[in-house]
């Protein structure tokens, strides 16, 4: 080993060094009014049992005033000096550590301790640099170590440093050693709530620490009575700032309300894109501190025409407000009834400007192409039987065999290619990369069919691949519009890109969409990952390498997972071999796909073996979540999603032009 290799990982030994701490004594909590056990445990990452062991409590119930004390979980590197009277099972239960793990982690033989005996709590993370870190999951809480200083761990933990004053309800940036920092919102610092089954509004207001009355004038509620996924503002916000929500990204809500990234970023103290849920962003400057700040005309709001169906939770939910703010904003009388035609005004976060794409420019034309209007549509020769998709297990096989179902869906498509082609440019950012886009599932796998309800608490159906081709479609259209080279891996015999309108006209399960290669002449299924290899290394043969992205789309349903955006790379469950190249891709496109969106290795088919230079699946939306669903229903925030990944592939295109020097 050379020498400046062997000064570097003394650095680095001595770094963890000096973040290793020593545990003391638990802290103390006292009960605030509104409080619950399980709120506390979830707040400080134990559980109920640990808080009930340390304060031997006989049931859940708690106090205001009440002192509690709580074990906060060891970090990486923790260690506690043996004091008169403990031994290693007491010390084992304070820190909720195994005596077995203990006895590992300090190589001891037996459980004799000593008094001044230095025990590690948790072995030392170990030596590795920031390119090869396979950890995935973000650190969540800090404890201050000497030197430390409050715009030192917001630019570290890549968190704002007024986001970070708010998470800690801190009135200056003075901070000391040992005192724990929140880096992360949890969700009782968010501004929605989902009502999940068995929810009451009052527990909801016991859990947020908000009232009844509250909640019900933030969300126009008439009573206790609340649906199964409806979305529940927790808070109102002034104007002037904007409380991000899971999805929003930095790039879009400065262009919703007409100020430039850099702007947003020097008003909130930002160093990255990333933001995060929960978190308030000042709009504009305080004329108190910023005496000589440019000018501004107000709060930015946009105009909503109401449209036939339309209700206002629905509006006031798909521009981010609570339906108090669209209530005052609009002067209108409590429980006021609208109508279609009616002109609102809202926060502008309809992020989707339609307008800037001719999409009805896109709709064929043609003699020998009968197009077919529907509301879930249009269809192009043929539509499904059913208006929307009636139940889980309903399907529509398509009468044609594969290979008749092929032709027709490439005749459909080179006509949509050619309408696409002379639309002209909206930049040339991506000329040059060739992307190959994969919409998850498709012809016998309809992937997940799950269901909603709508505002009237009507049963709807929504099934994955019908919703995540339309999003890949999209996709499509902008990746060309930005000079790119793009190859879908899939095509449908009958339809394009769908509006639906209402969004109560969900899209029916066709099992009709056709690999987009002749020699496979066959419906896909779910086990034909290979197929979508196949089809990525004959369209990426000849082009650049450096310049090949392989795009898988799908929406998730795993209710473990967090309801945000999930970017999954390649890496193999029996070796662990990472492909680190498109884990970097992944984790870059986190900033674009909005606030809590995350990375994660897995060992996923469609990946292995794939000739692109970055490969990655994306789970755009987790349907285990209602909210999730009821967002695939509407075109504009099908659209918000394609835009997002879009503007990810825009990004990353721009930091390797900036490497490659041009």
């Amino acid at each position: 080993m050379s020498r400046p290799v062997y000064i570097l990982v003394a650095l680095l030994l001595c770094a963890f060094a000096i973040d290793a701490a020593e545990r003391k004594s638990p802290i103390v909590y006292v009960v605030k009014r509104g409080d619950t056990l399980s709120e506390i445990a979830a707040r400080y990452r134990v559980s109920q049992r640990q808080i009930k062991r340390w304060n031997k409590l006989r049931s859940s119930r708690i106090r205001a005033g009440q002192s509690l004390k709580v074990g906060l979980p060891v970090q990486s590197g923790d260690w506690y000096r043996v004091r008169r009277g403990d031994t290693l099972s007491k010390i084992a239960r304070q820190f909720s550590v195994p005596v077995y793990r203990l006895k590992a982690i300090n190589r001891l033989n037996g459980d004799v301790i000593h008094v001044g005996q230095k025990l590690r709590l948790q072995p030392a993370a170990p030596v590795r640099s920031a390119s090869t870190d396979d950890h995935d999951e973000e650190q969540r809480e800090y404890t201050v170590r000497p030197g430390d200083t409050l715009s030192k761990i917001a630019l570290r933990f890549d968190v704002g440093l007024s986001f970070l004053r708010q998470l800690n309800q801190l009135k200056s940036d003075l901070i000391r050693p040992g005192q724990k920092l929140r880096l992360r919102a949890s969700r009782l610092d968010e501004a929605v709530h989902v009502v999940q089954e068995g929810e009451t509004l009052t527990e909801i207001a016991r859990r947020y620490r908000a009232s009844v009355s509250q909640l019900q004038r933030l969300n126009a509620l008439v009573g206790d009575r609340i649906l199964i996924g409806q979305k529940l503002r927790l808070k109102d916000a002034e104007s002037t700032v904007h409380i991000v929500e899971r999805g929003d990204a930095l790039w879009e809500i400065a262009r919703a309300y007409g100020i430039s990234v850099y702007r947003l970023k020097i008003l909130n103290g930002l160093r990255s894109n990333r933001i995060y849920p929960g978190q308030e962003l000042k709009l504009y400057p305080d004329r108190k501190l910023e005496p000589n700040a440019a000018p501004t005309s107000g709060p930015r709001l946009a105009t909503y025409v109401v449209q036939r169906g339309d209700y206002l939770a629905q509006i006031a939910r798909l521009h981010q407000m609570s339906v108090a703010e669209i209530t005052r904003i609009n002067k209108l009388k409590r429980n006021a009834v609208i109508h279609p035609g009616d002109r609102l005004k809202v926060r502008p976060m309809r992020w989707v400007e339609l307008s800037e794409i001719d999409w009805d420019d896109l709709q064929i034309h043609r003699a020998d192409t009968p197009k077919i209007a529907s509301g879930n549509g249009p269809y192009y020769f043929s539509r499904p039987r059913n208006k929307r998709q009636p139940s889980k297990t309903y399907y529509e096989d398509h009468p044609s065999p594969p290979s008749k179902t092929y032709r027709q869906a490439m005749r459909l498509w080179r006509e949509f290619e050619s309408k696409v082609g002379r639309m002209g440019r909206l930049s040339s950012r991506l000329e040059g990369w060739h992307i190959v886009l994969d919409p998850g599932h498709g012809g016998l796998d309809p992937g997940a069919v799950v269901l909603t309800r709508d505002g009237n608490g009507k049963r709807l159906y929504v099934v994955e691949d019908e919703y995540v081709f339309d999003i890949a479609l999209r996709v499509y259209v902008l990746v060309r519009l930005h000079g790119g080279h793009a190859t879908m891996t899939l095509l449908s015999p009958n339809h394009l890109i769908r509006q639906n309108e209402p969004a109560t006209q969900t899209f029916v399960n066709e099992k009709n969409e056709v690999y987009n290669l002749a020699a496979y002449n066959h419906w896909p299924r779910g086990s034909n990952l290979s197929t979508r290899v196949r089809i990525a290394r004959q369209a990426l043969a000849k082009a650049p390498r450096g310049r090949r992205i392989f795009l898988s789309f799908h929406a998730d349903i795993e209710p473990k997972a967090p309801e945000a955006p999930l970017v999954l790379y390649y890496k193999s469950s029996k070796s662990g071999r990472t492909d680190r190249v498109s884990r970097q891709f992944a984790r870059s496109l986190l900033p674009a796909l909005g606030a809590g969106a995350r990375v994660r290795g897995q060992g996923l088919g469609v990946l292995r073996n794939n000739p692109a230079d970055v490969k990655v699946l994306i789970e755009l939306r987790n349907m285990a979540y209602r909210d999730h669903v009821w967002a695939l229903r509407f075109e504009d925030l099908r659209h918000r999603d394609a835009e997002k990944v879009v503007h990810g592939l825009l990004d990353h295109a721009a930091r390797a032009t900036r490497r490659a020097g041009y």
